[in-house]
């Protein structure tokens, strides 16, 4: 979105120069969000996959604010994979630097447990480390089996706000 213009004599009453000036902009700025469908990846040679779980996604961006949401639900067939996993972000709307943004995996019993997500241009939603029921687990991050042993109906949701470079 470009920056506004001064107008010169005569264009306030110019519907084009308004439209493009004014009009247009807020258009664009209470435009919907954008759908977009992460990958989940591992760190290892183990891949997961969703099986017949969910893994969906949106995002806005305005100028190089981008505000994001993945909500990844496990379903009967769902395979978690080995090692750290990874969620991508919108194509074309790499953080300009390492950035966070909050999370949550809700599993057994609706237990919540929350996350703190590391966003990377190259790896998108990387690094998840989580409180589980041994505190902290630093430099780590949610795998088969943290938080908890993952099953169907157990969900990872991250909603956030980055710079995009």
């Amino acid at each position: 979105m470009a920056g506004p213009v001064i107008p010169a004599a005569g264009l306030l009453e110019d519907k084009t120069f308004w439209d493009a000036e004014v009009y247009q902009k807020w258009v664009d700025l209470y435009a919907g969000w954008t759908a977009y469908t992460p990958t989940w990846s591992t760190s290892n040679a183990t891949q997961p996959s969703v099986g017949n779980g969910t893994l969906t996604g949106a995002y806005r961006a305005v100028g190089k604010t981008v505000f994001f949401r993945l909500r990844f639900q496990a379903g009967s067939t769902t395979t978690f994979g080995d090692g750290l996993w990874s969620f991508s972000l919108p194509v074309g709307y790499a953080p300009t630097a390492v950035q966070a943004a909050p999370g949550v995996a809700i599993g057994p019993s609706s237990a919540r447990y929350p996350i703190g997500c590391y966003l990377t241009s190259g790896n998108g939603v990387y690094r998840m480390p989580v409180n589980g029921s041994g505190g902290i687990r630093t430099n780590l991050g949610a795998t088969v089996d943290v938080p908890f042993e993952w099953g169907s109906g157990h969900q990872i949701i991250i909603a956030g706000v980055y710079e995009a470079s």
